[in-house]
């Protein structure tokens, strides 16, 4: 696995003293993990691989860094990439949002991971890439936390994971159906959950496989359900339920919007962030996401498809990261709904937005 970061980036955040107690870290973490470390504007680094550093910390400018590094190590030495830190150390796409309907999608961009794993400037490589990708969020600007986190990560490689059983699963009433069809595939004993209604406590996140698919909202810590009988919507997760001894290891997806959002976010503030700090893995979505519709003239599967799909991956036993790339493959190549332009630009949204935090090659 290659692991990348920017240095400058880092030490903007940390300090140089900071900067250089991640850095141990990330090489503990990079000798258990198997893996190799890669500050792509580190000359020593980068020299390491007979590259040139770069002085650029654009995405387009780190990208082809990783396209250099995954050329000098070849294709078959590499089987993952991790992302170290946010979207201020190393940016995600910003990508025109598909969606041209402000009223019904206020994103004007989306947020990508994706183009540092496709292989190709195209749409098809963009929409599902080629090559795994996750990402470590630090959970503030303080770097002992970030240390923490990732020494937290090599520990587990070392001693192994904890091996919570089945799965739990936090659903809207109005969604039921779509989401026990996502679910289909995962492991017993599964807890069902049902908002309005219910509010998570941490012991009921002690799964192997946690699944959301709830309301979230941009800047909101909190998902939702909604309920037709008070017309409003109704808190039914916090990102303080989530507790180490109950959720380090699990892996969890969740449909809700904005669910990876992680500009202006931090551990508590986001369901997300809080799940990777406690030893998680997560995947959501970065923006306004759509699930299941069904319409006269339109079907939509959209993120039920995705969960799905990955769910159905990783209890095959695929790494979280292959997973959601032969997810995201599967639905793009999917042809049973009605791919009129309206469906496709959901379709290519839904694609594009849904990111990994965490180390791509874990599996369940």
């Amino acid at each position: 696995m290659l692991i990348i970061t920017v240095r400058k980036q880092l030490e903007q955040l940390f300090g140089t003293d900071g900067y250089t107690r991640v850095r141990f870290a990330l090489d503990d973490y990079a000798e258990s993990a198997g893996a190799l470390v890669l500050a792509v504007d580190d000359s020593d680094d980068c020299a390491a691989l007979g590259l040139a550093a770069v002085s650029g910390t654009d995405s387009g400018t780190i990208v082809l860094a990783v396209r250099g590094a995954r050329t000098k190590l070849g294709s078959d030495a590499t089987d993952g990439l991790l992302i170290v830190g946010g979207d201020s150390v190393v940016p995600h796409f910003q990508i025109t949002n598909p969606v041209s309907d402000r009223i019904l999608d206020e994103d004007t961009v989306v947020f990508s991971d994706n183009p540092y794993g496709a292989a190709s400037e195209t749409l098809e490589q963009y929409l599902a890439p080629s090559f795994p990708v996750g990402r470590l969020v630090q959970p503030d600007n303080t770097a002992d936390n970030f240390v923490t986190l990732i020494k937290g990560l090599t520990a587990q490689h070392t001693s192994g994971r904890p091996n919570n059983d089945g799965a739990v699963m936090v659903v809207n009433e109005d969604w039921i159906d779509y989401s026990k069809r996502a679910a289909g595939s995962l492991p017993g004993p599964q807890s069902w959950h049902i908002s309005p209604g219910y509010e998570m406590n941490a012991a009921d996140a002690a799964r192997a496989i946690l699944y959301f698919n709830l309301h979230g909202f941009s800047g909101d810590p909190n998902w939702k359900g909604y309920s037709d009988r008070q017309g409003t919507f109704v808190t039914a997760v916090t990102p303080d339920v989530f507790s180490r001894s109950y959720v380090q290891g699990s892996i969890a997806f969740a449909e809700c919007c904005y669910g990876a959002e992680t500009r202006g976010r931090s551990v508590g503030n986001s369901c997300a962030l809080k799940l990777v700090n406690e030893g998680a893995a997560f995947v959501g979505a970065t923006g306004l996401a759509y699930g299941s519709y069904l319409a006269a003239d339109l079907f939509l599967e959209d993120a039920d498809f995705l969960a799905r799909a990955f769910f159905s991956g990783v209890t095959s036993g695929n790494s979280i990261g292959v997973s959601l790339q032969s997810a995201r493959r599967a639905y793009l190549l999917d042809t049973t709904e009605n791919l009129t332009d309206s469906a496709w630009q959901y379709k290519q949204k839904t694609l594009l937005q849904f990111v990994l935090f965490g180390d791509p090659r874990w599996t369940m």
